[in-house]
């Protein structure tokens, strides 16, 4: 929604065509939003009948852009790329180097070869793969390499012994090998970049993720990109050959101070209303990544020193009154401490995505969620 609303502000129309079990009409979700070309039901997608409708959209509005913050469906424009190019750009890299990304295992020895430090890593393909993990790494920390892989679905998952791993394992169904490393407790640094067509990297930036629930960047302030991870993340693209908007989750360690490789997202993502909170203009440099040109440049963003989302920290508040701190929390203090700061940070910290001038998104975030 951050994304849409800088993309009105630089007098860009902008044309929604949601995906999912979402009714065909709803009211606009945003003062941004131009037009709603209804939902692409989850049997279209992926089929030749879903993207002759999505092609039929951007005909009948006219489009000169088309993106997607959804993984797979950012894959499937860029595999029809020809569909809708040169009239109408698809912001994503190459459906090759898309298809590549896609592996975790694939990520993780990328980052190997541009520099990232990378946790020990045991890729299991069955229940049996478990015996392999030396019981002196644990407590693991198991996080899917393929979405939409896993049943039921996770994020990532704590597992204190062997004894623990197989049992958790024994609950799931899995199709694409599950990446286990040592847990790691600590802050998250994302690095949000912007790579041209050209091959140019444009922008890039580093943000720390001083509270986390869940394994979620829950509230974010910007830091110094130390020049080490500069480095490494830009061989990364280059070997990756990214184009648009990228952004890495990094891990640092409260022990030792080091910092390790988790994953890279190539599209605009769940950080990505909060670094523009923070003054970072992703979409004006996603635009410029592709050639492209707004009708005219918005004013210049008012940077926060932090941002949060409100709607989460209610429910860590929510659940740590209940619970205590959850295993992939950060930091981990007493439940008190949690709730305190928690309620402290709702009433001094601004949210990224609440907005005055724009009530309407405002209202179905707090309703809805973000994603549309």
């Amino acid at each position: 929604m951050a994304f849409l609303r800088r993309c009105h502000e630089a007098g860009i129309e902008v044309h929604l065509l949601r995906h999912g079990n979402w009714p065909q009409r709803i009211p606009l979700p945003s003062n941004a939003i131009t037009t709603d070309g209804g939902a692409l039901r989850w049997e279209e997608i992926n089929t030749p009948a879903g993207m002759e409708r999505i092609v039929a959209f951007t005909q009948s509005v006219q489009a000169d852009a088309i993106c997607s913050d959804d993984e797979f469906m950012l894959y499937w424009l860029a595999s029809h790329r020809h569909r809708f190019e040169p009239r109408c750009t698809v912001l994503a890299s190459s459906a090759e180097a898309i298809a590549r990304l896609m592996e975790k295992s694939e990520q993780v020895q990328l980052a190997r070869e541009a520099g990232f430090q990378v946790l020990p890593s045991w890729l299991l393909h069955t229940r049996a793969d478990a015996d392999s993990v030396p019981a002196s790494s644990f407590p693991l920390c198991l996080r899917p390499t393929h979405m939409n892989s896993v049943t039921p679905p996770f994020k990532a998952h704590r597992v204190d012994s062997p004894a623990e791993l197989h049992a958790f394992l024994s609950t799931l169904t899995w199709t694409s090998p599950l990446l286990a490393q040592p847990f790691c407790l600590g802050p998250n640094l994302v690095l949000h970049g912007v790579r041209s067509t050209g091959g140019e990297v444009l922008a890039l930036e580093c943000f720390r993720a001083y509270r986390k629930y869940k394994g979620y960047a829950l509230s974010i302030e910007r830091m110094n990109l130390p020049a080490d991870l500069r480095q490494a993340a830009e061989r990364f693209a280059h070997l990756a050959n990214l184009h648009g908007p990228f952004h890495f989750d990094l891990l640092q360690s409260a022990d030792t101070g080091e910092i390790f490789f988790l994953e890279v997202n190539y599209r605009i993502g769940g950080t990505t209303p909060k670094v523009i909170h923070l003054g970072y203009d992703e979409p004006m440099l996603a635009l410029a990544a592709f050639g492209l040109e707004p009708p005219h440049r918005p004013p210049a963003l008012r940077a926060s020193r932090r941002v949060t989302g409100k709607r989460m920290l209610a429910g860590q508040i929510y659940h740590t009154l209940r619970h205590g701190a959850g295993m992939l929390d950060f930091p981990q203090h007493s439940r008190l401490r949690i709730i305190l700061s928690g309620l402290w940070e709702f009433l001094t910290v601004p949210d990224a995505i609440l907005s005055r001038k724009d009530m309407r998104g405002s209202l179905f975030y707090l309703r809805r969620g973000g994603r549309m």
